[in-house]
């Protein structure tokens, strides 16, 4: 899923993972059967034009959150 996500984003498509969302009603509106098991969705679409993204993302740095040893 993470690499549909990174690779959607690239493309310029919209995305963002699922995991909270209520199994039986997926499994009715997917026709899936018992045996099959769904852990994540993620929506895909072009953002309307014009649409620019405003946040920066502030990360820690690598040292504050990776040891190398």
């Amino acid at each position: 899923m993470t690499h549909i996500i990174l690779a959607a984003e690239n493309e310029g498509v919209g995305t963002c993972w699922i995991a909270a969302y209520n199994p039986a009603i997926l499994r009715e509106a997917l026709s899936l059967s018992a045996d099959q098991l769904v852990f994540g969705i993620t929506p895909l679409g072009y953002p309307k034009q014009g649409f620019k993204k405003n946040a920066v993302k502030n990360r820690k740095p690598l040292d504050e959150i990776a040891e190398f040893l």
